[in-house]
């Protein structure tokens, strides 16, 4: 960061209506990141939580928990269990997340590309993100596509995610990192692409910010971000849907299975069953 102090994410409160306000719109194209503060009420806090008790017990198939070597905390992640865990389907679909998504990405067609359930256990101190871009991972050709971060717990700064302002704006595609041994190539990295810059040697601004219950970061796939580990006393968790809109399109590279589907063609878009068209004009 070339010792530039880190600064707050922009945030915003969506309107009466639950939707995000004009400025927040321009802010997510501006710095790639923005924060909506109380985009969730305490309602749909417990639904997601009634997901989180049947996704850790077995509901989700795609769940990874991770111990870092020397961490009293584990990390635990669940993919794509919006199918298989029913009240993390109710929030998806029946909330009003998509309504300000489909707002944020400015789109006429929005589709739900996956969830992801994050959970810092506490004194998970190792269990630090690498910087990196979340397109990095996807088989995606094209920009419209977001990322809507939904905080379960009071997060201090010092635990927040970190985000390169502008970072998203070139749209350059950098190499997928390894989350777990950020040292060791990631086995379905595309070599041909530059690795992503550390902040370190950056003269971008960081971003971050101290988040509450049901407060909700949104950013750009292209957006670089990372974030520590846990060093707090409690949990740190967070439920993460991806959305993707106009013009995106599927180009196998990489062809993972948690992406794949036997209806994708190369160069068309991704709307099947697995990837649901949920807003249109």
């Amino acid at each position: 960061m070339k010792g530039n102090k880190i600064k707050d994410v922009k945030a915003f409160c969506i309107t009466r209506d639950n939707t995000p306000p004009d400025d927040a719109v321009e802010a997510l194209r501006r710095d790639g990141v923005v924060c909506l503060r109380n985009a969730f009420r305490q309602e749909w806090m417990n639904v997601i939580e009634q997901g989180i008790d049947q996704a850790l017990s077995g509901a989700s198939t795609d769940l990874d928990i991770v111990q870092r070597d020397g961490d009293a905390g584990s990390f635990s992640v669940s993919s794509h269990a919006w199918r298989e865990v029913e009240p993390f389907r109710e929030f998806i679909f029946e909330s009003h997340l998509a309504d300000i998504a489909w707002a944020m990405l400015e789109t006429t067609q929005l589709v739900l590309f996956y969830d992801f359930l994050l959970i810092k256990e506490p004194r998970s101190d190792n269990a630090a993100t690498p910087w990196h871009q979340d397109h990095s991972y996807y088989p995606l050709d094209g920009t419209k596509a977001i990322n809507c971060w939904v905080a379960l717990d009071n997060i201090p700064k010092e635990s927040a995610l970190r985000f390169m302002k502008g970072s998203h704006r070139p749209a350059t595609l950098f190499r997928a990192v390894n989350f777990d041994e950020p040292r060791k190539d990631y086995r379905h990295a595309r070599k041909d692409l530059p690795m992503p810059p550390d902040a370190a040697g950056s003269d971008m601004p960081i971003l971050a910010s101290a988040m509450s219950p049901g407060d909700m970061l949104i950013w750009k796939s292209y957006t670089l971000h990372s974030a520590p580990g846990n060093r707090l006393d409690r949990r740190r968790a967070a439920l993460s849907v991806n959305w993707v809109g106009d013009e995106i399109v599927y180009n196998a590279k990489p062809s993972l299975e948690t992406y794949r589907d036997s209806t994708l063609t190369i160069g068309k878009p991704i709307v099947c069953k697995k990837f649901p068209l949920v807003r249109c004009t």
